[in-house]
């Protein structure tokens, strides 16, 4: 992790200093590329030690019934989500084959089904998977066919990984002629995330390994020979990373989701980006 993953400096620089909040309450810092300017976290666990960051029942991608507030929000709120995202999509991708990535408990792999697409997901996390009502595999991505899916999809998932371009090279060899890959992060550069800074939930240190604005994102797709076709906004992620926000503050929910509201209304007349954006990628040909 000495170089960065964009541009191969390897000069940083501190940009903030924060800490796990929603955990272990660990110090962190968001360290800087002084080329590229791409963000990530410092220190960076390794991969066979960061599970321990991930072991909180209130984990709720990986927790059908995770507890609290804010997370029956998102609970309550998850279904209408996934319709947002199908709809974002749906128009790029061929019906074919769909794989989810880091399909946590499964719930989106449910909904696509509900929809008639063949679907299934890959999710590394064994507790996770005990909590799913779908199947998902647990093998390496690259013991899996190649040219195999019409679609695969990440939603915020690939700032959790930690071998960037190695991943994205398996995806692009696992994907079909002019596949379709889908990714959804945080942006680092949302209003949401200037205002709360430190506290913004959704650099959400350790797990968040990397932090991406959009040209971030662009550039290291297009090495891994990928070609951005649209940008869509996540509209209900700026109330729940808003509200998270405000409870890291010891704050006021009700200004959480004027943040969020306010949040939402900068990117759409595109004074800042979506606190959290869906990218669509196409498969250049070879």
């Amino acid at each position: 992790m000495k170089n960065c993953p964009i541009c191969q400096n390897n000069q940083f620089e501190t940009t903030l200093e924060t800490k796990d909040y929603f955990f272990t309450q660990e110090d962190f810092q968001i360290i800087q590329c002084q080329k590229c300017a791409f963000r990530r976290t410092d220190p960076i666990p390794p991969g066979d030690r960061i599970s321990k960051y991930y072991n909180s029942e209130n984990y709720i991608s990986h927790n059908s019934e995770a507890r609290g507030i804010i997370n029956r929000i998102y609970s309550f709120a998850q279904n209408i989500n996934f319709h947002l995202k199908y709809k974002a999509i749906k128009n790029y991708v061929p019906r074919g084959t769909w794989l989810d990535y880091g399909a946590g408990n499964g719930a989106f792999i449910s909904y696509l089904k509900s929809k008639k697409i063949d679907a299934l997901g890959y999710e590394p996390s064994r507790e996770a998977r005990e909590n799913s009502n779908q199947i998902l595999r647990d093998t390496q991505l690259y013991q899996l066919d190649e040219n195999e899916y019409d679609c695969i999809t990440m939603w915020h998932v690939l700032e959790h990984v930690h071998q960037l371009k190695a991943l994205l090279a398996e995806h692009k060899k696992h994907l079909t002629k002019q596949g379709v890959l889908i990714i959804a992060v945080p942006n680092i550069d949302s209003y949401d995330s200037k205002f709360y800074g430190a506290e913004w939930a959704a650099l959400d240190t350790p797990r968040h390994l990397w932090h991406f604005n959009e040209n971030d994102l662009k550039t290291l797709l297009a090495q891994q020979g990928f070609q951005l076709e649209s940008t869509k906004g996540m509209y209900l992620d700026s109330f729940y990373v808003s509200l998270l926000s405000e409870k890291y503050k010891k704050g006021n929910s009700i200004r959480g989701l004027l943040i969020g509201l306010h949040s939402n209304f900068l990117a759409s007349i595109r004074k800042y980006p979506f606190s959290s954006q869906i990218y669509i990628f196409r498969k250049k040909d070879a």
